[in-house]
């Protein structure tokens, strides 16, 4: 099974020093912009280490490279000394679930497969050694990987070839109907003339149901993968024409919390599907890591991933963040942008206030020492919120800058 992708994902880390009662270790080599390392990584793995479920979430803006960096070495880590078993990651769930498929067939696997069900966000140097890390353990049946979102991405075997699997089932002028109309969509072939439609959701929506059912007469567990394929475009489907009336900021809402809980099902799919008492990484952005976002302004009717998997872990989840004090970002190949001035009285010039060189690694007594801030952790903006509420732990990191994308293939 073979992808139209960017070749396969770099590595690596940070540490810290605070004036108030952090624990700091010394520099053990440089890389990454050259920052030390270990103790940070150390410090990070030790709370993650004995949980269920590590939310690991990261800028929604997805443009930090320094935080890539940090966050590889957390999931190897993880997954090497502590027994995670699973990643799930806020990608397509579609090609993760082809690729369990494959790999259940015995068919193989190639890296491409996995850095395009990664998809396209997180395509960067800074990734570039997690993909065969990850395929490996998955092929010796130590890591089970899956994909948590309902979106489809560019390039991707769910926009390729999806839509042939999706109507196998079906016979005849049915079969040929069906696939002309989910590949229409998939590849999104609309254009000013004919754009895309109430009329064209309703015509998707029919074709799944007769997916669905022809699915649902055969082989329960040979067709499982194809039904979560389904359903997952059912419900990214159910965002599409939504209530005119809702605000702009009410449908923003409405489409977060929706979202979320697909991803949700997503999550519960997998671990329904995993050995008992199993580990799970979770690689996602803050806000849809974050425990709550109830405090936290503008957010305070969302509903997030992290919300749902706190009720049911409780403490063996642990939701960890990152932010930055300065420096730069960039998603994919947009150019590179300064990161706003972190004001004084924020989270962010706090931990710094003592001249470190940081990356700063704030548990959760130290993040709930620290009280109400303004910080930027949910964007490159400041919002105040008592960060502890929201997340178990945060990294603050002193400059970041752009991941470094692979160029056009």
């Amino acid at each position: 099974m073979k992808f139209s992708v960017p070749s396969a994902f770099g590595l690596l880390v940070l540490t810290a020093r605070l004036g108030f009662a952090l624990q700091t270790g010394e520099p053990d080599g440089r890389v990454g912009g050259g920052v030390p390392t270990a103790s940070i990584v150390d410090r990070i793995v030790h709370d993650l280490c004995g949980k269920r479920v590590a939310l690991l979430g990261e800028s929604p803006t997805h443009g930090f490279g320094e935080t890539l960096h940090l966050k590889v070495e957390i999931a190897r880590r993880l997954v090497e000394e502590c027994q995670f078993n699973a990643f799930f990651i806020e990608s397509g769930a579609y090609d993760f679930l082809k690729i369990r498929k494959e790999l259940k067939a015995g068919r193989p696997v190639e890296p491409s497969a996995v850095a395009a069900a990664i998809g396209g966000l997180w395509a960067n140097r800074e990734m570039e050694p997690l993909i065969p890390f990850l395929l490996e353990k998955t092929q010796r049946g130590k890591l089970v990987l899956g994909g948590l979102d309902d979106q489809l991405g560019r390039g991707s075997y769910a926009v390729q070839r999806m839509a042939s699997d999706l109507v196998a089932s079906l016979q005849g002028d049915e079969q040929a109907r069906c696939l002309g109309i989910l590949q229409r969509h998939l590849s999104y072939q609309y254009t000013d003339a004919a754009p895309y439609s109430a009329k064209d959701k309703a015509l998707i929506l029919g074709c799944l149901d007769a997916t669905e059912r022809a699915l649902g007469a055969g082989d329960s567990t040979a067709n499982e993968s194809e039904r979560a394929m389904a359903q997952n475009l059912r419900r990214l489907l159910a965002r599409d024409f939504r209530d005119v009336a809702l605000s702009g900021a009410e449908l923003d809402t409405r489409n977060f919390n929706d979202r979320d809980e697909s991803m949700y099902a997503n999550f519960q799919w997998f671990m329904s599907r995993l050995p008992a008492r199993s580990k799970v990484i979770v690689w996602t952005a803050a806000n849809h890591a974050a425990k709550t976002t109830r405090g936290v302004p503008g957010y305070e009717q969302r509903t997030s991933l992290g919300s749902y998997i706190q009720r049911d872990f409780k403490r063996d989840a642990f939701a960890l963040g990152f932010s930055a004090s300065a420096g730069t970002y960039a998603m994919g190949r947009q150019p590179a942008r300064p990161l706003p001035t972190a004001p004084p009285n924020s989270l962010e010039s706090r931990v710094f206030e003592h001249g470190d060189a940081g990356p700063i690694y704030l548990d959760p007594a130290q993040l709930q020492t620290l009280g109400s801030l303004p910080s930027r952790v949910f964007s490159v903006d400041f919002k105040t919120a008592n960060w502890s509420d929201v997340l178990d732990g945060l990294v603050v990191i002193r400059e970041e800058r752009p991941p470094h994308p692979f160029p056009p293939s």
